[in-house]
């Protein structure tokens, strides 16, 4: 086994409740928050900016727009927040979703918001005027993650139904739906002709989708798998999970390289989110409050 170690660059504090999510946009970081605040954090100067936004109801995601122009947030009401960042006004409150909303994603190819709720309603959303182009219900219960491929021809929408779904993004036509388990998907990751899995009951499996294949199942965590992201140029993945642990996988052997816990620097509570940095740089949020930025050595 290689010897790789995850080095903590930096832990950020500031909120007053767990985090739920964080994205990544140029030097920045966003998150929200069980305290209904969403913020932004400049990276380099590894402090809070100026920029925060205090919500009537909580928001479980975030998805910006590639230029950094829009930040959409969508709320426990099933609300969208579209921000304009120029501004740093509102410019539309969108009320299409009724349940909460725990799955928004930006396709920068096609230049769409995709969203899913809580009661499997799936909705596409032109980026720049914010106006509906889709909705249809899956069945799935809730919506937990919508991951796209890397060219963004393919997306898959991960459901508490315990099903994966390949959707093409032309016409959004079903190709295929898989069943990973009956406790939930909770993220997916293409990588390469394969599709990563983590599920509810803490396995990650590994799919050749295309041809309906289950490769590989392996007992990832303790508990659930909330996040997945693929890092150092397609050769390590990082997974986080409730069982508040940070693993590092080498790719593609699947071979676990660490294990990050709150003895050496980790999480003390839930790890929720991963937002890619660079291909050697993560950050990780927690129910501990707190936003922890890591690099690859």
């Amino acid at each position: 086994m290689e010897n790789i170690q995850l080095k903590l660059q930096h832990t950020l504090k500031g909120h007053n409740g767990a985090i739920y999510d964080v994205i990544s946009s140029g030097n920045y970081l966003y998150t929200t928050s069980a305290d209904k605040f969403v913020v932004r954090w400049d990276v380099n100067k590894r402090i809070q900016d100026n920029f925060t936004i205090k919500l009537e109801h909580t928001s479980f995601n975030l998805a910006i727009d590639q230029k950094g122009e829009t930040l959409v947030i969508g709320n426990s009401k099933g609300g969208l927040h579209c921000i304009d960042l120029k501004s740093k006004k509102e410019t539309r409150y969108l009320t299409q979703h009724k349940a909460p909303i725990f799955a928004i994603t930006h396709d920068a190819a096609n230049d769409v918001f995709y969203s899913g709720d809580g009661d499997g309603y799936f909705c596409v959303w032109e980026a720049k005027s914010m106006k509906l182009l889709l909705t249809f219900p899956l069945n799935c219960g809730k919506i937990r993650q919508i991951s796209l491929d890397e060219n963004s021809e393919h997306l898959a929408v991960c459901g508490q139904d315990g099903k994966f779904r390949i959707f093409e993004t032309n016409f959004f036509n079903e190709i295929e739906c898989l069943s990973v388990n009956k406790d939930g998907v909770n993220t997916a990751v293409f990588y390469d002709d394969l599709l990563i899995t983590g599920g509810k009951d803490a396995m990650m499996s590994i799919w050749e989708w295309r041809s309906r294949k289950l490769i590989q199942s392996i007992p990832a965590h303790n508990y659930a798998i909330y996040d997945l992201s693929i890092l150092k140029e397609k050769s390590r993945l990082i997974s986080v999970s409730f069982d508040k642990t940070i693993k590092c996988w080498s790719l593609p052997e699947f071979d676990v390289l660490e294990r990050i816990e709150f003895k050496n620097q980790g999480h003390r509570h839930t790890v929720n989110r991963i937002a890619k940095l660079s291909e050697n740089q993560f950050a990780t949020v927690s129910d501990d409050a707190t936003i922890k930025i890591w690099s690859l050595d």
